[in-house]
């Protein structure tokens, strides 16, 4: 993982600004004459303007059906009811699968209200990585699908989604330019860092799909990447991590 930070933040255009570096040591190194010395190790954060959400069209217009609008309020408010509300854009934490059209499916669903709890756990470990800016520009793409989406998308017959307790987001803008992937990486290294140092008491599951969205959901203590096991998990850490 962090020499895929180094590589991104060496051929970045670094319009990013640099403000902190740490001093806990990292691995030792012998000079000529024999003496022991310590590298530092750097700790990078990189700050950048983050961009405002923009309700789309699709939206407001999925909206104006007063059935529709009625639901998603009575939902919004039951989030603000248990402190997990405002946290992710309605339009955003109501958006099904990115394969909504080619399915044939809404773009934007409420859950069903029996599964109304079930994302309170989850939207809790997003407020926590929002608060802490483990997550600050990225964009949510995909909550809860009912079992025909699901079943269309590509998703697993036990997929958390059908549950209402899982998020997929991407980290930043959805075509990423070359100045991008540095704060792509170094998000990606920071919700490891959260993952191993409080997943498990959260229960929570981390992944990375091929199409580079990110997957977390309060299921179980478990990571997993492309191949949709451990072994390609984003979090497994090399010898010099």
């Amino acid at each position: 993982m962090k020499h895929l930070i180094k590589a991104a933040l060496a051929v970045a255009i670094v319009p990013f600004v640099v403000i902190g570096c740490s001093s806990s040591p990292q691995k030792g190194m012998t000079t000529a004459d024999g003496k022991r010395i310590y590298i530092p190790r750097e700790k990078i954060i990189i700050e950048r303007p983050i961009p405002p959400k923009v309700i789309p069209n699709s939206y407001h217009h999925w909206s104006s059906v007063s059935y529709n609008l009625g639901l998603a309020r009575d939902y919004d408010q039951f989030l603000q009811r248990n402190q997990v509300g405002n946290i992710i854009p309605m339009h955003e934490l109501l958006r099904t699968a990115r394969d909504w059209q080619k399915c044939g499916r809404s773009e934007y669903m409420v859950p069903t209200r029996e599964l109304w709890n079930n994302q309170i756990p989850t939207l809790r470990v997003f407020k926590y990585l929002v608060a802490a800016k483990v997550l600050t520009d990225f964009e949510v793409t995909s909550v809860y699908r009912d079992l025909p989406l699901n079943k269309c998308a590509g998703g697993a017959n036990s997929s958390r989604h059908l549950f209402n307790s899982a998020i997929d987001f991407r980290i930043g803008p959805q075509y990423p330019r070359a100045e991008d992937y540095a704060f792509i990486e170094a998000t990606k290294f920071k919700l490891c860092q959260f993952w191993s140092q409080h997943g498990q008491s959260f229960n929570m599951g981390l992944g990375l799909y091929a199409s580079g969205q990110i997957h977390i959901d309060t299921q179980g203590f478990r990571t997993w990447g492309p191949d949709l096991s451990r072994r390609s998990s984003m979090c497994n850490y090399n010898s010099d991590f």
